[in-house]
């Protein structure tokens, strides 16, 4: 499977960032290196993971006779569960236990649905790159290697997920831990001497901060696409009411890969662009997705047309739809026949109706010049969602870490998040 990485797509804030990242696991005063599993080592081609049960409509139908959406109920069941056991004591048993209640289900049909989501689970799950990466310097450098996972899933799932993505020289794993110390305490180093990489801020950098242990912040592949440009504020906000629903899925399942593949690596916006000024990421995503869009998809203006009949011009922009439509079929391939294809088009209408200078420089050569000046005079701002715009809370370790790396300094900025660290 080609990816960004393979296919040597880095920009340079990007090779920057992983030889300071690597340069850090490398350090002589680490002895020990703990992995989240979630969206670090293993990633998921869903711009959200419970996407993922909807391909298991089917299979819901033919062992219950409850009307209502599985994934729903899934979901659902996933919550209560959440609330009434905590979220660190709940297994996929539990959700389920729930799920045969809500979803009608007998016991030994519930298993048979159980066994059948841990399956697709492991189908789903692929290798970070840049994870995969870090993983193997310190590795290569003789560092004691634990990986944490926060899920619920068995372990023996986990443990075949990991070994798929090529991680099967960890030293200790650890399912659901609930406290950082407890990492420590396996690690059998001093706190000093631990580093930990993540996701999330309050768990993955202040808890081991607090705790006396270093910590590098990789912020998943799907916020850093949202927060890249504008395409996919202009999408939900295009389609708010609707977009969670299956008739949209195939296209949730396009911004999944886009940021699986796109943004492997963090890289955050670049001024006057919506696509990191990259037309292989713009093919990818925009005339990949239109690949798939409706056959009767008919363009009604002649910078439609023009965009679509020149789009093998620039080769870069055809490498990313190739590879988009490859991808596209090798992850799904199986779920053609029930998703439906709506709303595809939208990130092609964007680029013509909203697209930044900087994008339309790069499809300059494919259109005639009368078109282009009506196109450059034609754009507005589109209207977007804020999304993943939360607001982090500044406590003590936060304003160490805009000290250390303050916002709009370039490690921050590529990084879009923090690269935090004591004990220096």
């Amino acid at each position: 499977m080609k990816s960004f990485i393979n296919g040597q797509q880095f920009s340079s804030e990007q090779k920057l960032l992983l030889k300071k990242m690597t340069d850090e696991i490398s350090g002589t005063d680490i002895k020990a290196v703990s992995f989240k599993m979630n969206d670090i080592l293993v990633v998921t081609p869903f711009s959200a993971v419970q996407d993922m049960f909807m391909f298991m409509e089917d299979d819901f139908r033919k062992v219950s006779k409850s009307g209502k959406s599985f994934a729903q109920l899934r979901i659902e069941a996933q919550d209560s569960a959440y609330k009434k056991y905590g979220k660190e004591s709940v297994t996929i048993d539990i959700i389920y236990s729930i799920l045969e209640k809500t979803g009608k289900l007998k016991k030994e049909n519930a298993e048979i649905l159980i066994k059948r989501e841990c399956e697709l689970m492991k189908k789903f799950s692929f290798v970070r790159e840049c994870g995969k990466a870090l993983f193997h310097e310190a590795k290569k450098n003789g560092k004691k290697i634990i990986v944490t996972a926060d899920t619920v899933y068995p372990k023996e799932v986990i443990v075949s997920i990991l070994e798929k993505c090529g991680y099967s020289s960890y030293d200790e794993i650890i399912i659901n831990p609930d406290d950082f110390g407890k990492i420590q305490k396996i690690s059998g180093v001093e706190p000093s001497e631990l580093l930990h990489i993540g996701g999330n801020v309050e768990s993955d950098v202040e808890a081991p901060i607090l705790k006396g242990s270093r910590a590098l912040l990789i912020s998943p592949p799907v916020p850093l696409m949202v927060r890249s440009g504008r395409l996919r504020g202009f999408v939900q906000a295009r389609q708010l009411l609707e977009i969670d629903s299956p008739e949209y899925l195939a296209l949730r399942c396009a911004f999944g890969l886009y940021a699986m593949y796109g943004f492997d690596i963090p890289q955050n916006k670049i001024p006057k662009s919506d696509f990191c000024k990259n037309p292989y990421m713009l093919g990818f995503i925009v005339y990949g997705a239109l690949s798939l869009a409706d056959s009767n998809y008919k363009p009604d203006t002649s910078l439609k047309k023009e965009l679509i009949e020149s789009k093998g011009i620039n080769q870069k922009i055809l490498q990313g739809r190739e590879d988009f439509i490859r991808m596209f079929n090798e992850y799904f391939g199986e779920f053609t026949d029930c998703m439906k294809y709506t709303g595809l088009e939208l990130p092609f209408e964007f680029l013509t109706d909203h697209s930044a200078s900087a994008d339309r420089m790069i499809l300059r050569s494919c259109v005639s010049d009368g078109t282009y000046k009506k196109w450059s005079e034609s754009v507005t701002d589109p209207e977007i969602l804020p999304i993943y715009a939360r607001t982090v809370k500044k406590n003590a370790v936060s304003k160490l870490a805009d000290k250390l790396f303050p916002p709009g300094t370039k490690v921050r900025t590529i990084a879009d998040g923090i690269l935090a660290k004591s004990h220096r």
